[in-house]
C-alpha cells in the first residue's frame, strides 16, 4: 500500500472515532437514566406548602371569604406544590382564637391563610403559642413580624367610588328616585375599617357629587339577620333614601328585599351580583380579591412572600374594579351618569385624585397586634 493512502485510511479512523467519543458522551443510551440531581444553573425541585384556609365566619356569606377558598382551591388543582383545606369558624367571634390556635397547631400546615381585619392580631398572638407556622391574612395591617404578612384592599378608594356612584344613581332621572339627597348604608358591625375608612370613603364619594348629600347608616349587629336588615333597611327608605347598600354578610338578602318591595335602587360592594336582583341591583364596585390571594399564593409557592410587612392593594393595578360593560348597568343607569362616573374612575385609576388610606388608621390596626 502506498503511503499517501495508508495516511488517508488512517486519518478517516481517527475521525470515526474521534466522532462516536463524542456522541456516546452526549447521549446517554436507553439503560442509563439521567441524573436527578440538581446542578447551580438547574431549579431547585418543588417544595409541597400545605395551606390551612381559615374562614371566620361560612362560606356564601362573604364574598371575600369565597374568593380567598375558591381561588386558593383552584390554585392547588393546578399546581401539585400547593395543597389545601378550607376550616369555616362560623359566627361565634368569642371562639376564633381558639379555634385559630387549635388549627394552627394541629400540625397540618405550613401556611394558615385568613382574612379580617380582627384575624392580624389574632395571628399575632397565636404565633406566639405556635411555632413553625406562618400567617397570611388580608384586610389587615400587622408590621414587624416576621411570621405574619397582610394585604390590605384599599377601602377608603373602593368607597369612595361606590358612594360617588350611589350618588349618581340618585340624582339621575331613573325611575323611582326622588329629590332627596339621601343614601343609605347597613353595615355589620363596628370596627376600624368600617368605622375609618369604608363609611367615611361613601361619605366622601356622595358628597363629591354634591357636598348637600347626606348618608344614612344603621348598624345590623350581626352578619347574618335578614329579617333585621330589612327592617333597618325600610326604616332608612322611610327617611328618603332611593339608593341602598350594604356590608353585612348573609343580611344583605334583607337588604335586597326592602329595595324591591319599595322600588329603589342598589349599588353592590365588593363583587358584581346583579343576578340577585335584576333592574335593583344596578351597579357594583368590586373588590378583586381573587387576583389578590393568587398573587400571594403565587409568591409564597416562589419563596418571595415578603414576611414582616404589610401592602395596600387599590384600583392603580385593577385590584378594585366596577364592571361598566355589563348590561344591568348599560342598559338602567342613564348616559349621563355613566359618563361621570368613568370620569371620575378614571382619575382614581391614574392616581389623580388621592384615596391613600390614613398612615393613622393603618397605625391604629397595627397597634392592636402588638404584645
Amino acid at each position: 500500500m502506498k503511503k499517501g493512502k495508508f495516511l488517508a485510511l488512517l486519518l478517516v479512523g481517527i475521525l470515526i472515532l474521534s466522532f462516536g467519543a463524542c456522541t456516546s458522551a452526549t447521549s446517554p443510551t436507553p439503560s442509563e437514566t439521567p441524573s436527578t440531581s440538581a446542578s447551580p444553573t438547574e431549579s431547585p425541585k418543588p417544595t409541597t406548602v400545605r395551606l390551612g384556609v381559615f374562614i371566620p365566619g361560612r362560606l356564601g356569606d362573604s364574598p371575600d371569604y369565597d374568593k380567598l377558598a375558591d381561588t386558593a382551591q383552584r390554585m392547588s388543582m393546578r399546581d401539585p406544590r400547593l395543597k389545601v383545606e378550607v376550616f369555616e369558624a362560623g359566627f361565634d367571634q368569642s371562639k376564633w382564637e381558639e379555634q385559630l390556635t387549635s388549627f394552627a397547631a394541629s400540625g397540618r400546615f405550613d401556611v394558615v391563610y385568613t382574612s379580617n381585619e380582627s384575624m392580624g392580631p389574632m395571628a399575632a398572638k397565636v404565633a406566639q403559642k405556635v411555632p413553625n407556622v406562618k400567617f397570611i391574612v388580608d384586610d389587615s395591617w400587622v408590621v414587624g413580624n416576621d411570621r405574619i404578612y397582610c394585604s390590605l384592599m384599599n377601602k377608603y378608594q373602593q368607597s369612595y367610588l361606590f358612594g360617588y356612584l350611589m350618588a349618581l344613581v340618585s340624582t339621575s332621572t331613573m325611575p323611582g328616585v326622588n329629590p332627596d339627597k339621601k343614601v343609605g348604608f347597613i353595615y355589620g358591625q363596628h370596627y376600624t375599617t368600617m368605622d375609618d375608612l369604608i363609611i367615611p370613603g361613601i361619605e366622601a364619594g356622595i358628597k363629591a357629587v354634591d357636598p348637600e348629600f347626606e348618608l344614612k347608616t344603621a348598624m345590623l349587629g350581626n352578619w347574618y339577620d335578614a329579617t333585621k336588615a330589612e327592617s333597618l333597611s325600610n326604616s332608612l327608605i322611610d327617611e328618603g333614601v332611593d339608593v341602598m347598600g350594604s356590608v353585612c354578610g348573609s343580611g344583605v338578602a334583607g337588604v335586597i328585599s326592602a329595595c324591591k318591595n319599595r322600588g329603589i335602587y342598589m349599588i353592590y360592594y365588593d363583587t358584581a351580583a346583579f343576578d340577585k336582583a335584576p333592574g335593583v341591583i344596578v351597579g357594583a364596585v368590586e373588590a378583586n380579591v381573587d387576583d389578590m390571594v393568587a398573587f400571594n399564593l403565587q409568591r409564597l409557592l416562589e419563596g418571595t412572600i415578603p414576611w414582616g410587612t404589610s401592602e395596600v392593594f387599590g384600583a392603580e393595578k385593577g385590584y378594585i374594579s366596577v364592571p361598566t360593560n355589563a348590561p344591568a348597568y348599560v342598559n338602567n343607569v342613564p348616559e349621563e351618569a355613566r359618563n361621570a362616573f368613568a370620569s371620575e374612575l378614571q382619575k382614581v385609576i391614574n392616581g389623580e385624585k388621592d384615596l391613600s388610606i390614613p398612615q393613622a388608621v393603618l397605625d391604629k390596626i397595627n397597634a392592636a397586634a402588638q404584645p
